[in-house]
């Protein structure tokens, strides 16, 4: 049987670039839906309509901030685990591929788990922008 080496070469990613691209579009998601929860409930409970000097349309605002800087964030970690699967893949389609490796694995589940989460930032963003905050939160 002849063996077909596959080590990742030495240029591949491994560390914090890695993790990056795995751990974003999870800690984006999560920091959305809890960021958005916090605000809103400190808006429409605590604050009656207000967050400090914030109108409920500039709380608004302000999620829809949040929610497109965590989008960047959560698409940016798939871009970067596409830029290291390429790196070290041996396939040409993604489709077609097969992770050999730890590295190429970590960052396959980082390319799909950012789609999954960035379309979910996006619906959630949705919300913000159609209904109002505080009948949001009820």
């Amino acid at each position: 049987m002849n063996a077909v080496n596959r080590t990742p070469p030495p240029s591949a990613a491994h560390g914090i670039g890695l993790w990056f691209g795995f751990a974003a579009p999870w800690l984006a998601f999560a920091l959305d839906g809890f960021v958005g929860y916090i605000i809103t409930w400190r808006t429409c409970y605590i604050g009656h309509g207000h967050l400090g000097d914030l109108s409920i349309d500039g709380v608004r605002w302000l999620l829809v901030a949040i929610t497109i800087v965590l989008f960047i964030v959560s698409a940016g970690g798939g871009v970067h685990s596409y830029r290291n699967w390429r790196r070290m893949s041996q396939s040409k389609s993604f489709i077609e591929a097969e992770a050999t490796g730890t590295a190429e694995f970590v960052s396959m589940i980082g390319v799909l788990s950012s789609t999954f989460m960035t379309v979910g930032i996006f619906w959630i963003g949705l919300t913000f922008i159609m209904i109002d905050v505080c009948m949001r939160a009820h």
